[in-house]
């Protein structure tokens, strides 16, 4: 029982360290970066596992106070079967507010990880750099084998089967108008589960909430990649 004990306590300790440096991604500029961190010192790990975002940017720079909050909850009473849990499962566990049993996508956290905190560059491609509709392209060839997907979020958006928020599932597309009051596309994430996306944004890839003031404010609509086929997804 104590060896189990012990386990825990040092999966606990790697979780604290790779969850603290997920709520720091990689901006595009030092302003971003600076207030892409969280300033109130609120993650927590007494009775549950909490992070609280400071704030986001949307694609034209802006910053956006976050109203959400990610809180998992595990039962610290009956730590038996932990060692059979990762600490990533346990990161992305707290990010998206979900129980780590549900984290059995181990593609997606390995992409998700070695991706988070990339820079965003319009136009981009790689790791050096890249923007929201090539990260949801290179996310959807690499986790779940859809390589021909158009090259804009516009695009992307019309050749996608349309499908209802209500009946969004992990792997499907969630769109945004960025500029202004015109309803275009603009901006393009992968949803995951429990209202929360992952994305490039302007402070770098990382995960957001749906039901931020922003994001919710500027849906356009969610999209599920099947029947995608090469004329469509030919880039104009």
């Amino acid at each position: 029982m104590q060896r189990v004990k012990n386990l825990f306590y040092l999966l606990m300790i790697a979780l604290v360290a790779s969850a603290c440096s997920s709520t720091k991604p990689a901006s595009a500029s030092s302003t971003a970066q600076n207030n892409s961190q969280n300033k109130s010192g609120s993650i927590q790990f007494l009775n549950n596992v909490s992070i609280h975002p400071e704030s986001h940017y949307d694609e034209t720079g802006n910053a956006h106070p976050s109203t959400s909050s990610s809180t998992y909850h595990y039962d610290f009473s009956n730590p038996s079967g932990i060692e059979n849990y990762t600490p990533l499962q346990f990161k992305y566990a707290i990010l998206l507010d979900a129980s780590v049993e549900e984290m059995n996508n181990q593609r997606l956290l390995a992409f998700m990880e070695e991706w988070y905190g990339v820079k965003y560059h319009f136009g981009g491609t790689a790791k050096d750099g890249i923007d929201c509709s090539a990260f949801a392209s290179t996310l959807m060839s690499n986790v779940y084998g859809v390589n021909n997907l158009p090259r804009m979020s516009k695009d992307q958006y019309e050749v996608c089967k349309k499908i209802k928020r209500d009946d969004l599932q992990e792997g499907d597309l969630v769109f945004f108008h960025t500029y202004g009051k015109r309803r275009t596309v603009t901006h393009v994430g992968v949803y995951l589960r429990n209202n929360k996306f992952v994305h490039a944004s302007v402070s770098g890839v990382m995960i957001s909430s749906m039901d931020d003031g922003y994001y919710a404010a500027h849906f356009v609509g969610a999209a599920r990649a099947i029947n995608v086929t090469l004329k469509d997804a030919a880039v104009n």
